[in-house]
């Protein structure tokens, strides 16, 4: 996260901050959701905190990502007994559909830790 001041950031209170994550705050980004494909979890606009840290996706829950065609949010789990390593790319929408990526045509942003939405 950038520290509170820079351009585009946000000061979390470092108690708020320890009760959210352990992880070190200089690997925490903040994105904003784009599209309703993690609806209902993740609504359009919504904020996300990623770990930068943790991008393995074991245990499965939900990433940002770099598939091949933009930054998305998705539930990623990876595919047992696949070689070349595969990921399942999910969506809580059931208007969208799921795919799977090889672990090399996909850059894993990090894990997403904690949302905020308004009202």
């Amino acid at each position: 996260m950038l520290p509170a001041g820079a351009d585009g950031a946000l000061a979390f209170p470092a108690p708020l901050l320890r009760r959210i994550t352990a992880a070190p705050a200089d690997g925490l980004r903040l994105i904003t959701i784009s599209g309703d494909s993690m609806a209902p979890t993740l609504e359009h606009g919504d904020m996300v905190m990623v770990d930068t840290n943790r991008t393995s996706p074991s245990p499965p829950g939900i990433f940002v990502l770099d598939d091949g065609v933009g930054l998305v949010a998705k539930l990623v789990d990876a595919i047992p007994n696949t070689a070349p390593r595969m990921l399942r790319l999910s969506s809580d929408n059931p208007a969208y559909s799921n795919y799977q990526r090889r672990i090399d045509e996909v850059r894993v942003i990090g894990r997403v830790v904690w949302f905020a939405r308004s009202l």
